[in-house]
């Protein structure tokens, strides 16, 4: 009995399938970049929002744990915070009396309203015990924090639509890890800006750095105040 005349056209297809298989298998490359910012008058530029959005699609990452942001020494720490769209962030009061947290509006003459609108109390932190409560972002956009029995606390939280953002040192340096290779728009945040900062499209491949410019130039941070409202 002869075997059918089908049998031998299918080793192709099969052997085309097992290589797409393969392929599709194989991780992508990824990219980590250094970049510097800097002031209009030249400056190393502190608290700048740094984001990275890929041209090509890319999977959302899993939600981290939730993201300390501390009251300390009547101030809030970090006094700028960037993370994806969708993270928990944790409040801390350890300072030893209550403090408030509440959203505010931001942006030039405070005209543009939060990303969430939010108000509680922390009771004061005991011995080594802190009170905290967790708040999850999940709307992309800015929030500007106060506290109501401490008017001169402020704080930034930015929540970015991409998983790759951070936040720049004192010296205007932030490095952002595992960039998928190829077009990238790159985009700068600071929340004393009264217009958009210009995006820059890069083409990223390994290591690559980058540098930006504000189109301003900040006012210094708020000082620690250790004692007082």
């Amino acid at each position: 009995m002869t075997r059918p005349a089908l049998r031998p056209a299918l080793r192709p297809a099969l052997i085309c399938g097992l290589v797409l298989t393969a392929v599709a298998a194989h991780p992508a490359a990824a990219a980590d970049l250094q970049l510097t910012v800097t002031t209009a008058a030249g400056r190393p530029a502190g608290d700048v929002v740094v984001q990275v959005v890929p041209a090509a699609a890319w999977s959302p990452p899993t939600p981290a744990d939730a993201v300390p942001l501390v009251q300390k020494d009547i101030r809030f720490d970090p006094y700028v915070m960037a993370i994806p769209v969708g993270t928990t962030v944790r409040f801390v009061n350890r300072d030893t009396y209550d403090h408030h947290v509440r959203s505010l509006p931001g942006g030039p003459l405070g005209g543009t309203a939060p990303a969430k609108s939010f108000e509680f109390r922390l009771p004061a932190a005991k011995g080594n015990s802190s009170s905290n409560a967790d708040l999850k972002f999940d709307v992309p956009g800015s929030v500007v924090l106060g506290c109501h029995i401490h008017g001169s606390m402020r704080g930034h939280i930015y929540i970015a639509t991409t998983p790759w953002v951070t936040v720049t040192d004192a010296e205007g340096r932030a490095t952002l890890k595992g960039i998928p290779d190829g077009a990238v728009e790159l985009r700068v945040w600071h929340p004393d800006q009264l217009t958009e900062q210009s995006a820059q499209r890069l083409q990223l491949a390994g290591v690559a750095t980058a540098t930006a410019t504000l189109n301003f130039s900040p006012r210094r941070r708020p000082a620690p105040r250790p004692m007082g409202g």
